[in-house]
């Protein structure tokens, strides 16, 4: 075989390889790989919330809650659904775990692209969403289910590209993005089929199931991230709390402070962080106002993890759209700051309410979700019965 007979095969291999990568790159893209994804990481989180659309019927969608896995633990979604339903409406639980505001407008605009007609909508966050423009590349997983196509410039405003992060190379591609996954599957293929069949069959529950957890942190010392870092756990719960403290150790030390954040170049990014945050809220495709519900913090947080004068920054950002009609906001930021029993009682973790919690906030919650979404919409009012 002469060299050019040889280079010619060669090529014809190389272009056949490339022309398999372009077709599986495009598979991907189009959602080819989700009846495989585990349903357990971020992605399979998001296509079960999927399915669970598509079994409701999206064009039966009338309000949604939206939010990230503090809103999972952080509200009663049962209690939701159930008062919705005494005014004869469907009210839906779409918070996702690991969720930010990317993720949140994906689901927004894959469910009213498939006909839903929302009344309104609940989107219930935290102040700590409002620090950084993205939640880490895993959110690429999140809000990829959710798009009608591959929009890598959106992807890439969540998610800069950082050549040496390899997470951030599925802003790009698809194939890349799920490349964990693929390879799990071939290392644990019989575990996953377990997973895939403990979840097949969940169908609408999961849009009004409610965590319930009763663990809670009070024997663990929570003045400040050191000694909580220091702390011997005494129960298994414990655990979860303490590693928190110690991965954020070195954050306390360094702590932001935005107090000066009004003035011109103090901290750069800020303005453009309002920005994109107003205008996330006022292209929603939603019926406005839209419901803001600011979640509760653990005040060990607010005070030692969270920029000083986040709370002034965040309130700076939203009262344009209050203003202007976008939104209908309530601060449940320090709800539990005072609690005659400690808010240790009320928190499993630095960032998660437990059951207590979950039912302390959603007795506040419930009376504004009747004025603020049902209000007016409203069919048969039916007294709805105090717990």
């Amino acid at each position: 075989m002469t060299p050019s007979q040889l280079f010619a095969k060669l090529g014809l291999r190389l272009l056949l390889v490339l022309c398999c990568i372009v077709l599986l790159e495009l598979a991907f893209r189009f959602g080819a790989w989700e009846i495989f994804v585990r349903p357990e990481s971020n992605a399979g989180q998001s296509i079960r919330l999927k399915e669970s659309v598509k079994t409701l019927g999206a064009g039966n969608l009338e309000f949604i809650t939206l939010g990230d896995s503090r809103t999972v633990y952080g509200i009663e979604h049962q209690r939701v659904a159930d008062a919705a339903k005494t005014l004869g409406f469907n009210h839906a639980n779409l918070s996702l775990a690991g969720s930010h505001w990317m993720t949140i407008n994906s689901i927004v605009e894959w469910v009213t692209g498939r006909g839903a007609h929302l009344k309104g909508t609940l989107i219930a966050m935290s102040n700590s969403s409002f620090v950084y423009t993205g939640n880490g590349y895993y959110e690429i997983g999140s809000t990829a289910p959710f798009m009608s196509s591959w929009d890598t410039a959106k992807l890439s405003t969540a998610v800069p590209f950082d050549k040496k992060e390899m997470g951030t190379y599925g802003v790009y591609s698809a194939l890349f993005q799920y490349r964990e996954d693929i390879q799990n599957l071939l290392m644990q293929p019989c575990m996953r089929l377990r997973e895939k069949h403990a979840y097949a069959s969940q169908g609408i529950a999961a849009l009004s199931y409610s965590v319930k957890t009763s663990a809670n942190m009070c024997s663990v010392p929570t003045s400040t991230i050191a000694n909580c870092a220091a702390a011997i756990a005494t129960k298994p719960s414990d655990v979860t709390v303490i590693n928190h403290c110690k991965a954020e150790l070195a954050q306390s030390k360094s702590q932001l402070d935005w107090r000066n954040w009004q003035t011109p170049g103090a901290v750069p990014h800020l303005a453009a962080l309002a920005k994109l945050r107003q205008s996330e809220l006022r292209s929603m495709n939603v019926k406005k106002p839209i419901l803001l519900v600011l979640m509760p913090e653990v005040k060990l947080r607010s005070d030692a993890l969270n920029p000083k004068g986040i709370d002034e920054f965040v309130r700076a950002t939203l009262q344009p759209l209050v203003d202007d009609g976008t939104i209908v906001l309530h601060d449940y930021t320090r709800f539990f700051d005072d609690d005659v029993n400690g808010e240790c009682s009320v928190f499993w973790d630095l960032l998660h309410q437990n059951t207590l919690g979950q039912q302390r906030l959603t007795d506040a919650l419930i009376p504004v979700i009747r004025d603020v979404l049902y209000g007016a919409n409203q069919r048969t009012l039916v007294p709805i019965k105090a717990r």
